[in-house]
């Protein structure tokens, strides 16, 4: 027999998840294309399936590839719409937020690294294989906590410096999990990235301090056909199209739903003001790359780069391509993102300085709107989401997002 607690708990699971999960057979177009300014709408998600995957364990120093390693990466768990919240553990609607448990084990199947990440819902496209397949990507942005047993190595590498003073790593990324419109079956691609002391460890936060000032670490799935590289193309400047969303949080202390909004249309201008070694010396590889970023959109919202006080702007580093034309992705180079902008907020009236964590990828197969069937969409994504606790912006720990960022470049 359940618990009291547990019975309305699983029967507000059950109805929930009924009421927010794809039925159809895809494309599906999620709900959130554009409807009133500072709306709220429920979005229609899919039931995502644990996977297993071979990927690359990525140490990082100088901006070089220092070492690299291969893992199996089980994802378990994507399909959880519901945390529990609250002393009386009340569910709560989270507007696209899913928990998976990833355990990261060697070829012998010993746990190397296991913790509970957050997957955000950033948006859904269309691509075609070379096939003629058709696949729905829906795109997750992640955020949360590894640790590492004692099988997972030494540190500095594999395992950062920084686990052993806080028994964990804050990791962020995203997974792309692409559905096969004709099969049902899943593929998917992923990237989780704990940056050097000046993005992951930065002062004022928590977590703050000196561990890896030039070392970075990097997990990426699939292996198969990835080649890695400091040194990739860039995000594209000139004008991006595509939308802004905002989620309503409940106000801290509170327990209670978060709210999706409608999409906002947007357009954005990205221009490059520095290639560097963020994480080393200035003389190794320029494998980061500083942007202004400026966006407006059609509701008010407004995004610039002030240059501070967290970080300088649009800030992403390269991490390789996939190179297999044949598998999913495709030929994709592969970014990972972070940014500092002012942020502005018609819904609430409010300026917030905001730090942001996500992904580029560029290329891939062709791409095309869920929304708009056949519309073309321009090749390299850029999707982030701020970091915020409590209802303030935070750096160094696992976070929670109220808006998300969804940007094309030619």
């Amino acid at each position: 027999m359940l618990r009291p607690w547990i019975r309305p708990l699983a029967l507000a699971l059950c109805l929930l998840g009924a009421g927010s999960l794809a039925q159809a057979q895809c494309p599906t177009p999620d709900g959130l294309a554009v409807g009133p300014c500072c709306t709220t709408v429920t979005p229609t998600l899919p039931r995502l399936q644990d996977f297993t995957q071979d990927a690359h364990k990525i140490c990082w120093r100088d901006c070089d590839v220092e070492s690299l390693f291969t893992v199996t990466a089980n994802w378990r768990g994507p399909g959880t719409v519901l945390p529990f919240a609250g002393p009386a553990f009340a569910p709560i609607a989270a507007c696209g937020e899913r928990f998976a448990g990833l355990t990261l084990t060697d070829a012998a199947g010993t746990v190397l690294w296991r913790g509970l990440l957050r997957l955000l819902y950033s948006r859904t496209w269309v691509e075609i294989e070379p096939s003629g397949a058709t696949l729905q990507v829906w795109r997750f942005l992640v955020n949360g906590d590894l640790s590492a047993t004692a099988a997972a190595g030494l540190s500095p590498c594999p395992v950062p410096p920084c686990e052993a003073a806080f028994g964990k790593v804050r990791f962020t990324g995203y997974v792309d999990f692409a559905e096969d419109c004709g099969t049902g079956v899943f593929q998917h691609a992923w990237m989780l990235t704990h940056s050097c002391d000046v993005v992951d460890h930065a002062p004022g936060f928590p977590r703050a301090g000196f561990f890896h000032f030039n070392r970075a670490y990097t997990f990426i799935g699939p292996s198969a056909g990835f080649a890695i590289g400091p040194i990739q193309p860039l995000e594209a400047g000139g004008t991006a199209s595509e939308a802004v969303r905002r989620r309503r949080l409940p106000t801290p202390p509170a327990f209670g739903p978060t709210d999706c909004e409608f999409e906002e249309q947007i357009d954005a201008g990205l221009e490059v003001q520095q290639e560097l070694c963020l994480c080393g010396f200035p003389t190794a590889p320029l494998q980061y790359a500083i942007s202004d970023l400026g966006l407006g959109g059609s509701c008010g919202t407004s995004i610039f780069t002030p240059g501070g006080p967290f970080l300088p702007g649009f800030v992403s580093m390269g991490l390789g391509a996939w190179t297999d034309p044949t598998t999913y992705p495709g030929l994709e180079t592969l970014r990972w993102s972070t940014g500092g902008y002012d942020y502005f907020d018609p819904c609430t009236g409010n300026t917030r300085e905001e730090v942001f964590f996500g992904v580029t990828t560029i290329g891939g197969y062709f791409a095309s709107s869920a929304d708009f069937p056949g519309f073309p969409l321009q090749q390299t994504f850029v999707d982030q989401a701020n970091s915020i606790v409590g209802g303030a912006t935070t750096m160094n720990v696992p976070f929670r997002s109220d808006h998300i960022l969804n940007l094309n470049f030619p």
